[in-house]
């Protein structure tokens, strides 16, 4: 694999340290942000709205990438729950994108962005009610009106960009419920497969401390059958969170004019090849 010894290098993972389970994953998130990175790089917009949309891109799959190979330096180097929830991460991000990109316009760009400000703005303010009411609040109001000034200049920004020319309406939506994003873009079925089977590690659920429980009163061979069926699960799910980064990717280039995306199908296909060789592992049934 190209990419491996790059991965290695930035991460400083020992020469020694076996990095097999992990190398498609590598290669296609690093191929895949080098096509974002060259293609989206090279448009020239042809206005401020478009610069807005297109750099917003960018740096929305940069900020992907990065959890996306910390999702896999958590795998490489023996932490799987780590993985998991990053991974968790990698897919909510890439779903958003792939929303904006295929289903929103600008508009729908700057609701993406007012659903943050508005709602750290609201949570600002019930933060100050409740520090009113304790003694001596002073410090901590001062803290708060500081935080409110840099949400409010980002919110000046905003305006700004609403200011620049008239902005589209015809796909203006941003739904607030994650998962109806997952149903415009047709992944309801990836929502219940990936995203809400990743929550366990990220929000600590009580599968997994369960299955441990019960575990307890097991041989110890099938208490190990099971520690390394978990662990296969684990990397089953980096490269079911790789494949959304690829995807996130290609709605980019693709909503920007890239036509022959035979390299991005590519990525896509190994790791659907190592997901399906690593599947029984996992325990998934019947495939």
């Amino acid at each position: 694999m190209a990419q491996i010894q790059n991965f290695r290098d930035a991460f400083k993972i020992n020469q020694n340290a076996d990095l097999q389970i992990i190398e498609v994953a590598v290669d296609s998130i690093y191929g895949a942000d080098k096509i974002a990175s060259e293609h989206l790089g090279e448009i020239e917009p042809i206005n401020n709205q478009e610069g807005f949309r297109i750099y917003s891109f960018i740096n929305l799959l940069g900020r992907i990438f990065e959890h996306s190979q910390a999702m896999l330096v958590a795998a490489a180097t023996g932490s799987p729950a780590g993985a998991e929830a990053l991974a968790r991460v990698v897919v909510e991000g890439s779903v958003n994108l792939i929303y904006l990109a295929t289903l929103g316009d600008v508009t729908a760009l700057i609701k993406f962005y007012r659903s943050w400000t508005g709602e750290h703005d609201r949570k600002l303010t019930e933060w100050k009610q409740k520090v009113q009411a304790e003694k001596d609040p002073g410090k901590i109001l001062a803290m708060i009106e500081e935080r409110r000034k840099v949400v409010s200049a980002l919110e000046g920004y905003i305006k700004q960009v609403e200011g620049w020319s008239p902005l589209e309406t015809e796909k203006a939506e941003w739904p607030k419920a994650l998962f109806k994003r997952f149903e415009a873009i047709g992944r309801e079925t990836d929502y219940f497969e990936s995203y809400h089977r990743l929550s366990g590690a990220s929000h600590l659920t009580g599968e997994d401390t369960l299955t441990w429980l019960i575990s307890l009163n097991m041989p110890i061979e099938v208490r190990h059958k099971l520690g390394k069926e978990a662990w296969a699960y684990s990397i089953m799910m980096t490269r079911m969170a790789s494949i959304f980064f690829v995807d996130a990717v290609a709605a980019c280039v693709i909503a920007y004019g890239r036509r022959d995306n035979d390299d991005l199908k590519k990525y896509k296909c190994a790791l659907g090849d190592a997901i399906h060789e690593i599947a029984r592992q996992a325990g998934v049934p019947f495939i």
